[in-house]
């Protein structure tokens, strides 16, 4: 069996004892198996709270993935085009700081983002703003996401941690 079809079959299987309408697909796109999920009327179930059930979902598939195949299996759920939206926001949230530091010439830290949602922001900052740069600090809960000057960062000597 293709690994596609494998990856739906896992996916429909934990998804049938989360949901009682849906439909899965997967589509390898370059080395990232995207698992597209659309359901009527139980998204926010597997979305959850600030997208964290669609995480914890995502963990759990790569976790039986690897499992399965002996090695990691790289993953994104998508629901409803909930991806699309979360990327829209964090743009948003994106330009709004990158703005205001080359408004006060201050950095700005933002906290609360998972990885993603740091890459994200990252990128979109790095391709519309070339005057600044994007680094992570701290640990675990406490990482967050520093936009500054890219003359700022060099002053300071900041090590350039990206997600």
């Amino acid at each position: 069996m293709e690994k596609a079809t494998e990856i739906q079959t896992i996916a429909r299987e934990v998804l049938s004892r989360m949901l009682s309408q849906f439909e899965v697909s997967v589509e390898p796109v370059e080395d990232v198996y995207q698992i597209v999920i659309t359901t009527e009327d139980e998204a926010s179930t597997i979305i959850g709270r600030h997208g964290e059930t669609i995480r914890a979902f995502q963990k759990i598939l790569e976790v039986m993935l690897f499992k399965e195949y002996g090695e990691a299996v790289k993953i994104l759920v998508d629901v409803n085009d909930y991806r699309a939206k979360q990327r829209e926001r964090l743009e948003y949230i994106a330009k709004q700081h990158a703005d205001k530091v080359v408004e006060t010439n201050a950095p700005a830290y933002l906290r609360g983002f998972s990885s993603y949602e740091r890459k994200i922001i990252h990128e979109y900052i790095t391709s519309n703003y070339e005057e600044l740069t994007t680094y992570s600090l701290g640990d675990g809960k406490d990482r967050r996401l520093v936009v500054t000057l890219k003359s700022e960062a060099d002053a300071q000597h900041h090590p350039f941690i990206k997600d």
